[in-house]
């Protein structure tokens, strides 16, 4: 009898840690949705609700109200894969691109030369827009997913390179109002249309551009680097604010540190 117990005891714990550990993930997986903190509190809010319920019913022996609501349980479920099936999919194809995936990917592979940095090819041409006032807009992803903005934008999946983003920005196409967007070193998608803010505070000098900057760092954690038509200045942008660089090698810098997880004030 006190064997077939603690059988019973280890069965449930390895189920508790179980369910808790595909809670955890979830819940690490909505915080790289633009929607994160309204699917995670409605996440919470309805494995609360039917533990409770689960609870009751086993109480009280209402076994066929338990059944029944099993089943709606269910049906909710995969009610919800199809409705965020996108989300999904692209939660799978950042799980390919993780640093573990890499790393299975690379074994066995000789590492070849490496070339210039994502850093390096952005500030090359930021340098070109800034010299003959190029305006341009090179927003990076970052843990958030800019997935749906990519999707309303001309997908590219190419290689990051500064002739690419010049001849984006600097011929009169139907990209060239857009924005770009980056994805690790690949160029996601060009022409995208961001959200622009409604923050009353933004001074009036900044235009549609720049606006649109701020309102894509406000929703995501996402980096831009923009560049000014009418001043070439580059600025950076992030949380919603803007950060006016002078130094183009500091600058270049500071994108490297942005796109591996660093923020603004961080010491190099």
């Amino acid at each position: 009898m006190f064997d077939l117990v603690v059988l019973q005891d280890w069965r449930n714990i390895v189920q508790i840690a179980v369910l808790w550990i595909m809670l955890y993930w979830t819940l690490r997986y909505l915080e790289t949705t633009i929607a994160g903190g309204f699917l995670r509190s409605l996440g919470l809010v309805g494995a609360v609700l039917i533990l409770v319920l689960m609870a009751l019913f086993r109480t009280f022996k209402l076994y066929i109200l338990a059944e029944i609501f099993q089943y709606f349980v269910i049906f909710g479920f995969v009610g919800l894969i199809i409705l965020f099936q996108h989300d999904l999919r692209h939660g799978l194809t950042r799980l390919g691109r993780s640093p573990f995936a890499r790393f299975l990917r690379q074994l066995g592979v000789k590492a070849e030369e490496e070339g210039p940095s994502v850093a390096e090819e952005i500030m090359k041409a930021a340098r070109r827009f800034s010299k003959y006032r190029v305006g341009s807009l090179i927003v990076l992803e970052r843990e958030v997913t800019l997935q749906p903005f990519i999707d309303r934008g001309v997908r590219l999946d190419a290689m990051v390179r500064a002739e690419l983003l010049d001849t984006i920005f600097s011929t009169p196409t139907l990209l060239h109002d857009g924005a770009a967007i980056l994805r690790g070193d690949q160029l996601a998608a060009a022409g995208c249309v961001l959200p622009l803010t409604q923050n009353p505070r933004v001074p009036k000098r900044y235009g549609t551009r720049h606006r649109a900057a701020i309102g894509i760092t406000e929703e995501s954690d996402s980096v831009v680097i923009a560049t000014s038509e009418e001043t070439g200045v580059i600025s950076i942008v992030i949380n919603g604010e803007i950060h006016p660089q002078e130094d183009t090698v500091k600058a270049e810098e500071l994108i490297d540190r942005l796109m591996a997880g660093g923020e603004i004030g961080d010491s190099a």
